[in-house]
């Protein structure tokens, strides 16, 4: 999944040109190398679960976390965040989907809905009705 965004991206398609003209990514390849490297998918070799860990990381015990938020951090006092998007396959669901949050902003409670929306009218692959995009409670509460 990320090679073929990457290709993507640095491809010489019109798409990917007014993508690049219009945006700056910054790509992170994995968050976890150290954890997969001995199989897990979600966890790193300390076996702490980087998915429950984004509130409040501490910097020594989730270092990939800290420093994607850092990095975030620096970016927004130059730019506009317009999407953060974490790829990364699923142990039980099928297709390519999406998790968000829901945005309690009245004006912009459709913001979250519309990557994905535009995702499944460019390609089968992606499955707009398997996308979560309303996290529970104590999930947001854990990841802020």
């Amino acid at each position: 999944m990320m090679r073929g965004f990457i290709n993507f991206i640095t491809g010489a398609s019109p798409d990917a040109k007014v993508l690049r003209d219009n945006f700056v990514f910054k790509i992170v390849p994995m968050l976890n190398p150290d954890g997969v490297i001995v199989g897990n998918y979600r966890s790193s070799l300390a076996a702490r679960d980087l998915n429950r860990n984004y509130k409040n990381p501490i910097k020594d015990a989730y270092p990939s976390i800290w420093s994607v938020k850092a990095m975030i951090r620096r970016m927004l006092t130059e730019r506009e965040v317009v999407l953060y998007c974490d790829l990364h396959g699923h142990s039980r669901k099928m297709n390519v989907f999406m998790y968000g949050c829901e945005n309690k902003e009245p004006s912009l409670r459709l913001q979250e809905r519309v990557f994905p929306n535009m995702m499944s009218r460019n390609t089968s692959k992606f499955k707009y009705s398997s996308c979560r995009l309303k996290s529970r409670r104590k999930k947001r509460e854990l990841v802020g």
